[in-house]
């Protein structure tokens, strides 16, 4: 009893101190994310903070500790990928408006222009032999400052002129640093900012400083922006400062736009061509990839599972190997091995046998040929395996009753083996279908999308929707359209969850319809 009661309280305690960890983590993580200001993660902080503890400690909730892992990570690699994906298609982020509209501002009041009239102050640098410490600026006037950007009065320092020119040879206990030393430390002086009338002195050659002012001044009563250099006003427009006569300044900001992404799929013909074209070739893909798979996969399953049929296990063997190697490996191999043009092992076969050579990946039907080709080669292996579970799967007194009944192959075929499979493997089928349609990898190490269809086209002749919404964010000419390809990205989640939720409401036809058998 005693053991009992010790051990209870060493998993008590246990528990008091992981529980005390994780919080003492997560309220330090909570109130880092608050003070840096994204109110987001701290709230979901505190969330998750709340939640573990009602968990820990409720004895109703203890089903939950179970699920609370795979509910983490469902929600962090899932959930809210999703939501920051709509998110992120109901703003305008691309290329030149990827901060907030004060991280835009405060980049311009930042920028310095050099005053045409300013004078240039050439210098002479004092320090030890490692380090720079004061320095000599003269023009028409004469400024010792430190590297804080400090103006000091010379009578502060003991200072000596041994050659009598006129620059002291040492100040204080610093000496004159030669060239060569002042090179090294130039990144120093680069940074060093000297306070000075308007705005400050700084380096604009490797020989002299000289006076730079603010270039922008904001007015947040106008929400108005004015170039001092050329006296211009800029006012917000389409989340940019553009002036009046029509002079746009860079960067602008990220701001809401609501449906406007969805609106520019459908009404500009620059996306709407490419999106719909890319959209059919998408459905076809997935289609024909799954369809032809599935046929040779059970055709090869049935085979297989003749038992008469000698060396099965070897030939299952052999055929599972495409399902086996890594599809990364294989179709770089499909890519430079069997498809290139000259060297590739299709072409050299052909040229010797009739004399011809086919452009497997530069013109659109044969590109397509190609990537149609090698994504069934790599499926149908997976098809293969799932059609023999269901084959086996098959009570076999079925078969038995059919042949009796004088039923033939294709009739047991048609009327008692294909039903039962079917129903069994119709939501692997719808799966594999949402695979397929955003098999981003066979694609990219393929094709990467081409041929190009068009001039200045985004979309290549194999570019299926995932692959379309990639160039968008990452490879316009135009600059990234992230916000674009988010919306893109959500058209997709909505055809494939569409798709599937009919798909699965049609298999409880065929369940009907097994149960009939």
């Amino acid at each position: 009893m005693e053991k009992v009661m010790e051990r209870r309280l060493l998993r008590f305690l246990v528990k008091i101190t992981l529980i005390s960890l994780f919080n003492a983590l997560a309220i330090f993580a909570c109130v880092f994310f608050a003070i840096s200001g994204d109110l987001y993660l701290s709230t979901a902080g505190v969330v998750m903070l709340v939640a573990v503890n009602s968990i820990a400690f409720k004895k109703k909730s203890y089903p939950l500790k179970y699920l609370l892992p795979g509910l983490f990570f469902l929600t962090a690699m899932v959930v809210i990928p999703i939501f920051y994906n709509v998110y992120l298609s109901l703003t305008n982020y691309s290329t030149g408006h990827v901060i907030g509209k004060n991280d835009a501002i405060n980049l311009f009041l930042n920028r310095e222009y050099l005053r045409p009239d300013s004078k240039k102050y050439s210098f002479k640098a004092y320090g030890n032999d490692s380090d720079i410490v004061l320095l000599l600026l003269k023009s028409d006037e004469e400024l010792l400052v430190d590297m804080n950007g400090e103006i000091h009065d010379p009578v502060e320092f003991d200072i000596v002129d041994c050659d009598l020119d006129g620059t002291p040879d040492k100040i204080g206990q610093w000496k004159a640093m030669e060239a060569s030393k002042i090179v090294s430390k130039i990144s120093l002086l680069q940074k060093l900012r000297i306070p000075y009338g308007n705005g400050w002195l700084r380096l604009s050659t490797l020989r002299e400083f000289r006076q730079y002012e603010h270039q922008y001044v904001y007015d947040e009563a106008t929400d108005t922006l004015t170039d001092l250099k050329t006296g211009k006003t800029y006012r917000p427009e389409k989340a940019r400062f553009i002036s009046s006569d029509g002079e746009v300044l860079d960067p602008g900001w990220t701001e809401y736009v609501g449906l406007q992404n969805y609106l520019r799929i459908i009404n500009t013909e620059k996306y709407r061509k490419p999106f719909f074209g890319v959209f059919i070739w998408t459905i076809e893909w997935s289609l024909f990839t799954v369809l032809i798979s599935f046929a040779i996969g059970l055709f090869l399953a049935i085979m297989l599972n003749d038992s008469k049929l000698r060396f099965r296990k070897l030939y299952r063997s052999l055929l599972i190997v495409p399902y086996a190697m890594p599809s990364f490996i294989s179709l770089l191999v499909w890519r430079y091995g069997f498809y290139s043009g000259e060297f590739g092992f299709f072409n050299r076969m052909l040229k010797n046998l009739a004399g011809i050579s086919i452009p497997w990946l530069d013109t659109v039907f044969w590109a397509r040929f190609s990537v149609l080709l090698t994504n069934i080669w790599l499926t149908f292996p997976y098809m293969m395996l799932v059609s023999l579970g269901a084959l086996q799967a098959i009570p076999p007194h079925l078969l038995e009753a059919a042949k009796i009944d004088g039923a033939g192959s294709w009739q047991k075929f048609r009327k008692v083996t294909f039903p039962l499979v079917i129903v069994t493997l119709a939501p692997l089928l719808i799966g594999s279908f949402a695979t397929t349609f955003n098999n981003f990898t066979v694609i990219w190490l393929l094709t990467e999308g081409r041929p190009v269809t068009g001039i200045g086209d985004v979309a290549g002749a194999t570019d299926i929707l995932i692959s379309y919404a990639y160039k968008l964010a990452f490879s316009g000419r135009e600059g990234s359209e992230m916000a674009l390809s988010a919306a893109v990205s959500v058209v997709i989640f909505a055809i494939v969850v569409t798709i599937s939720i009919i798909s699965f409401r049609r298999t409880r036809v065929l369940e009907d319809v097994s149960n009939e058998i």
